[in-house]
């Protein structure tokens, strides 16, 4: 198990040390990718598309990517490692990935502490 996550922690961890500053202040990073695992026929990512296009358009640096779940296969391998990375079961959609955590499914809560999250992280109070 550790040999097909070990690729993904040397990433994370270069990704780490290559935005590690000599101040005490961290650097604010010029994209930060979301990742939301959907499906098309669900309607929570569908009520959800709305709030996340206001969000992306809000904040240039951010990169918001939508990946189909139910219709394909090919993105299931990154959302089992990246369920694993974070300690959650992949299962329900929406289930989205921003700054070293995840939330599953769709409220007003989950809404607003993504844009809360977003906010901090983009303000350099983001983990990686």
């Amino acid at each position: 198990m550790l040999r097909k996550k070990f690729p993904l922690i040397l990433i994370l961890v270069a990704l780490t040390w290559s935005c590690a500053s000599a101040s005490d202040e961290p650097e604010p990073l010029d994209t930060m990718t979301m990742h939301v695992f959907m499906s098309e026929t669900c309607p929570h990512c569908r009520a959800q598309k709305p709030f996340l296009a206001s969000l992306d358009a809000s904040n240039p640096e951010l990169e918001i990517l939508h990946l189909e779940v139910m219709t394909t296969r090919e993105h299931h391998e990154l959302l089992r490692n990246m369920a694993g990375l974070h300690g959650v079961q992949p299962g329900s959609v929406p289930m989205i990935f921003f700054g070293g955590r995840v939330w599953t499914g769709d409220s007003r809560q989950i809404r607003r502490e993504i844009a809360d999250h977003v906010e901090d992280c983009l303000n350099g109070g983001c983990p990686l």
